[in-house]
């Protein structure tokens, strides 16, 4: 639908840019899920999905085996992924015209890099490609859009976990000059820019989609600072609790966040920031009950 790439182009993609796993949701068709592909490409877990358009906004759904129906009810598009063990997500949820309050949505897409460049407005994404150094492109494109972190606060006050993803929309179709030009944004430039980091047990299929399930999930912008190595975890009394999960309040609860480099942390509960520090270590001893999250900005941008 997007773009004219290869299995071949976007796994040397992966390796370059050291990925583990890369989930494919272009706009589905009986083709796309009939002939994609699925499992190991090289040493790329390739996890096959779709974006579906709903009356209510698009959907991200995978693992699929055999397409959904065009133009449903989101929570009925969210069943029927359900019923083929796959999960569904809010997509560009900066354009989505209800709440996310839908039976059967397993999180939403936080973060896309394509909203970066309408939201910031396409004429001065465009100046930048031809204007500015291509690393000032990728840093535009990190849109950290507080309606869209505020709407998933909201809900998560519904719906814990809500697991958050983040949306690449790598195309590789951006050419500058015509055929004299190249490509910006090629797969490798635009997996180096944002990822989607998954804590699961194993590099397989399942495991995958349990960890999503769980809300064990965290989304980076790779462009500022590498993100693997974060961690975010409740401690009690020797039991340790990791992102997704929900833990009984006690005195000798702790709250720990560690960062793989400096930078600003953010602790919030219900979405309003309660501790702010600087360094790459937060500690938070018996915490009230609450939902609670964190953003870490590094001194190059954005969380």
């Amino acid at each position: 639908h997007d773009c004219e790439g290869t299995i071949e182009e976007i796994s040397a993609a992966c390796d370059e840019a050291d990925m583990d796993f890369v989930v494919m949701t272009d706009h589905q068709t009986d083709e796309s899920i009939r002939d994609g592909v699925r499992g190991f490409v090289g040493n790329t877990l390739f996890v096959l999905g779709a974006e579906v358009r709903s009356p209510q906004g698009t959907l991200l759904a995978f693992p699929l085996t055999k397409p959904l129906r065009h133009w449903q009810h989101p929570g009925l598009l969210a069943k029927e992924a359900l019923a083929q063990g796959g999960l569904a997500f809010v997509c560009h949820a900066e354009l989505w015209k209800i709440g996310w309050n839908v039976p059967g949505l397993a999180g939403a897409e936080i973060v896309n890099l394509h909203a970066g460049a309408m939201t910031e407005g396409y004429l001065g994404t465009l100046g930048t490609v031809v204007f500015l150094p291509l690393r000032s492109l990728f840093e535009r494109l990190c849109l950290r859009d507080s309606r869209v972190l505020d709407a998933w606060d909201n809900h998560l006050q519904r719906q814990h976990p809500f697991t958050p993803i983040g949306g690449n929309d790598a195309h590789a179709n951006l050419r500058v000059y015509g055929a004299l030009g190249g490509t910006i944004g090629t797969y490798r430039e635009v997996f180096l820019t944002l990822s989607t980091h998954v804590l699961a047990e194993r590099l397989d299929e399942p495991s995958l989609v349990e960890a999503f399930r769980l809300g064990r999930t965290y989304v980076s912008f790779d462009v500022f600072g590498e993100g693997a190595g974060f961690d975010f975890r409740a401690e009690d009394r020797g039991v340790v609790s990791i992102g997704g999960a929900t833990v009984a309040a006690s005195p000798s609860l702790r709250l720990a966040v560690r960062t793989p480099q400096a930078g600003r942390i953010v602790l919030l509960r219900d979405g309003k920031p309660i501790r702010e520090v600087d360094g790459d270590s937060l500690k938070l001893t018996s915490p009230p009950p609450g939902i609670y999250r964190t953003e870490v900005s590094t001194s190059a941008g954005q969380p």
